[in-house]
């Protein structure tokens, strides 16, 4: 399975990322997250098997986040090779850098990769169009919020629709039977 850690956003931010969505539907094509899989990555694991999920679970679960306010007021843009992303993104915040270099440096001693970018907090508004999105003069509402806690999830495609939801406990049905 395709897991990641990640923090749960509370519907004010996810309300305020997909305002922005709406904004950058009118501009361009590319692929849009449904709002109730918007989520701050924290590490991308990619394909793991079950063991591998259960020692990850096991390392986020024993490293709690501390309280923390987020501040997301901004679009970045990040290139890549399917094209432009643009992302609603977070002030800095030393504390959930710290957690989060803390906790990546868990997975390492239990031998765990994922990707080693700087760490961008983050919710992905579109990604995949070629070619530059205006971003300038977009305005940005400002959403200060504590994050939901850190939650271990795995990526699938039901219904040809990706879904975002947490490898344990309640198991969210984000799609229409």
């Amino acid at each position: 399975m395709i897991v990641f850690s990640a923090l749960r956003i509370p519907k004010e931010a996810a309300d305020a990322a997909e305002a922005l969505s709406d904004v950058l539907r009118q501009r361009t094509a590319g692929s849009f997250p449904r709002q109730e899989n918007y989520h701050i990555t924290v590490h991308y694991f990619g394909e793991v098997n079950e063991r591998a999920v259960r020692s990850l679970d096991h390392i986020l679960k024993t490293h709690p986040l501390p309280e923390l306010t987020l501040r997301f007021d901004h679009l970045l843009r990040f290139h890549g090779s399917r094209g432009d992303q643009i992302v609603y993104a977070c002030r800095e915040c030393p504390g959930l850098q710290e957690w989060q270099r803390e906790l990546g440096e868990a997975y390492r001693k239990e031998r765990f990769r994922f990707d080693k970018k700087e760490y961008r907090p983050h919710i992905t508004l579109v990604r995949g169009k070629q070619g530059r999105i205006e971003i300038d003069d977009i305005s940005v509402p400002a959403v200060e919020f504590q994050p939901g806690e850190p939650v271990l999830l795995e990526s699938l495609q039901i219904k040809g629709q990706r879904i975002y939801r947490p490898v344990y406990g309640a198991q969210e049905d984000n799609y229409d039977d």
